[in-house]
């Protein structure tokens, strides 16, 4: 992406001379030094979507597309004729409401064109009162919206108390007395975080992940490592009756997967758990066997598929896990 859309080069402008459409998340919004023509984005934070702006006619070109000429950002993800505008699921399972509301009530001067300069945002000369506005304390929006805005407001605040609650419960304890022992002073602190759901808790703010190791099962029943990883050779085998050796164990233990968000749901997270138990070897539970004791596998047929919690997946090199609904 950078080699297209980065910087012009000292030859001239490397960008594709045919149309292009990047799908990006949100990493695209921070420290990338890339440039696009026309940018749209679902409703995000305030300062988040200016940092996505930000990418929009960033390099000077020599010429761009006719009708991309001037820089423009079309704003999605919501439904504008509700009042307040209400924010896709998916929005809002990322960020609170409060701040998705905030971030559209200083918005909708822009989005109404009847701000002092229209539909126009100027960066940076705006970037600061939106800020300020967004994450201020007065009212902003339409009247009409302030109600359903106040219960935004009251329910992000008790989020953020909860939060705080949470939060002492991991603190480092209180410095000791003159020439008393510090063991225990850091208890609970984040050097003691542990694999537990609690331990997860000191270091995570939100939806527990659901991660898992990833082997291949033969038609025969053999267990392997991904082909795709020994060169053609068709996978290392993975004994069931003992501990593997280090090599394929370390391989085993590079395929860990990050499964998508549906699995952090708390019911599904439950039964794909159950399922996965299921495949559980007793003889890489050892203490030899610390590259995958504790782990969960996800064991994967000859065709690099498998079924997990009523989702089928499918894997592979170049595109990586796919997750479709099977019910």
């Amino acid at each position: 992406m950078l080699t297209l859309f980065g910087p012009p080069g000292k030859s001239g402008d490397r960008r594709p001379t045919r149309a292009h459409i990047v799908v990006a998340s949100q990493v695209a919004e921070q420290s990338l030094d890339i440039d696009f023509d026309l940018l749209v984005s679902d409703l995000c934070p305030i300062d988040l979507l200016l940092q996505r702006m930000g990418r929009l006619h960033r390099h000077q070109r020599p010429e761009r597309p006719a009708g991309v000429r001037t820089a423009r950002c079309l704003l999605t993800g919501a439904d504008w004729n509700a009042a307040p505008v209400e924010p896709v699921t998916g929005s809002k399972r990322v960020y609170r409401i409060h701040t998705l509301l905030r971030s559209a009530a200083v918005l909708e001067p822009y989005l109404a064109g009847t701000a002092e300069t229209g539909h126009v945002v100027r960066l940076p000369a705006d970037i600061s009162p939106l800020v300020q506005q967004a994450y201020g304390a007065d009212p902003v929006g339409p009247q009409e919206w302030q109600q359903a805005m106040d219960r935004a407001r009251a329910i992000h605040e008790l989020h953020q108390q909860k939060q705080i609650n949470d939060a002492l419960g991991f603190q480092v304890n209180e410095v000791g007395k003159e020439g008393r022992a510090v063991i225990g002073w850091v208890d609970a602190g984040v050097g003691d975080a542990d694999d537990t759901r609690r331990g997860r808790a000191q270091v995570r703010d939100g939806m527990e992940s659901l991660e898992v190791l990833v082997v291949q099962r033969r038609a025969d029943g053999t267990l392997i490592t991904m082909p795709h990883l020994t060169q053609g050779r068709g996978g290392l085998e993975l004994p069931a009756d003992s501990t593997p050796e280090p090599r394929p164990a370390r391989i085993v233990a590079a395929c860990g997967l990050r499964l998508p968000f549906v699995f952090s749901i708390p019911k599904i997270m439950d039964r794909a758990i159950q399922e996965l138990e299921t495949e559980y070897i007793e003889a890489w539970q050892s203490k030899e066997s610390h590259w995958l004791a504790g782990e969960l596998i996800l064991v994967l047929d000859e065709n690099c598929q498998t079924r997990l919690a009523g989702y089928d997946l499918h894997y592979t090199p170049h595109d990586g896990l796919k997750v479709t609904h099977g019910e």
